[in-house]
């Protein structure tokens, strides 16, 4: 008995070491992933990508490099709006800006949320896609710090706001509407028609004007994959794109001419909303947001172009435009609608067309 009491001990203790080893092995493991994960941390998914700037939360802190270079960027913003005579500030001290991605030039993409993050009423709103649109830049910058100070009269919503989504054309002098390769990057998402068309209509449709170049390749540009990623990212039931100088409305989104697409019940709630904002449907071109994400997403996508570039009249137009962007942030969506939007984002297709 004594003996099978020590080989008893021999084995216990030895499975003890087994299993002390294994708990050792599991923490190599798991410290080496979360190593591997923050060494990915620079890749091209937007979820992996995003740096808070401000936040605490540890798998989002930034270190003082990403400090600086936001730093720089609100300097450069700062200079520009000084020099356009606007009397907005870019970067107030309580605005979370957040890295999305980089232009071509390596300047950072940016956008801040406001409103409560769980609410399924989700806008998202892009400005300066063209850098020689300047006047959007302003209406963006101003959404911001208007409902800043005004969120407690919208009710349940969440905003997210982009913008400058074209930083190198922008800062250039004299500014440009292409990107720094000298691409349209609102006519290089990768829509269906894109490989059979895009090129062609460039070329047929506007003679090759190198201000409307879609590219080589569709998605090849940082700055229209930050637009779609960040598509992915927040999953808007609304998307505004301010543009100028058409002075119009434009709608792309759910139709009666797509209910073979889409439930019915969604459909109607989204030309609701274009009824409410006395929007146009104008056509829509190969590689644009409109067509991208309004179409093929069947995302209501508003685009909103503003009457001029002229920067003394920006001001002017927030004053105009104020009450509809409002009405687009307030618009809340029945419960139908949000189900068959959430159930389209979360099916495989939607992935699909939104994270190549």
């Amino acid at each position: 008995m004594p003996e099978l009491v020590s080989q008893m001990w021999i084995c216990s203790r030895s499975a003890r070491a087994v299993f002390l080893l294994s708990v050792l092995a599991l923490l190599v493991t798991v410290n080496s992933y979360a190593l591997g994960n923050k060494n990915q941390a620079s890749g091209h998914s937007l979820e992996s990508s995003i740096q808070s700037v401000t936040s605490s939360s540890p798998s989002q802190v930034i270190s003082s490099t990403d400090s600086e270079e936001i730093e720089r960027l609100c300097e450069k913003m700062r200079a520009s709006v000084k020099s356009l005579k606007w009397d907005v500030e870019p970067c107030p001290p309580d605005i979370e800006w957040k890295i999305g991605g980089q232009s071509v030039e390596g300047q950072p993409l940016v956008h801040a949320e406001i409103g409560n993050p769980h609410s399924k009423n989700t806008t998202l709103v892009f400005s300066m896609v063209h850098g020689d649109e300047v006047t959007p830049l302003y209406l963006g910058l101003e959404l911001l710090q208007w409902v800043r100070m005004n969120r407690d009269t919208l009710g349940d919503f969440r905003l997210i706001v982009a913008p400058l989504i074209n930083p190198d054309s922008f800062f250039k002098k004299p500014r440009s509407r292409v990107n720094s390769r000298g691409v349209d990057v609102n006519r290089n998402f990768p829509t269906r028609d894109w490989n059979e068309r895009a090129l062609k209509a460039w070329k047929v449709r506007f003679h090759s004007n190198p201000r409307r170049f879609p590219g080589k390749e569709a998605d090849s540009e940082p700055e229209t994959r930050y637009q779609r990623e960040l598509i992915a990212l927040a999953k808007p039931i609304k998307i505004l794109s301010v543009h100028a100088p058409l002075n119009f409305m434009d709608y792309d989104g759910p139709s009666q001419l797509s209910l073979a697409r889409f439930p019915k019940d969604y459909v109607q709630e989204c030309l609701k909303l274009r009824k409410s904002l006395k929007a146009t449907s104008g056509g829509f071109f190969p590689g644009s947001l409109g067509n991208y994400a309004g179409q093929e997403l069947g995302i209501p996508t508003l685009t909103l172009e503003l009457p001029s570039a002229d920067p003394t009249k920006a001001r002017g137009y927030w004053e105009q435009f104020r009450p509809g962007i409002r009405t687009m942030i307030e618009y809340q969506m029945p419960e139908v609608a949000l189900r068959a939007i959430t159930d389209r984002m979360t099916s495989t297709q939607w992935r699909e067309n939104t994270i190549h």
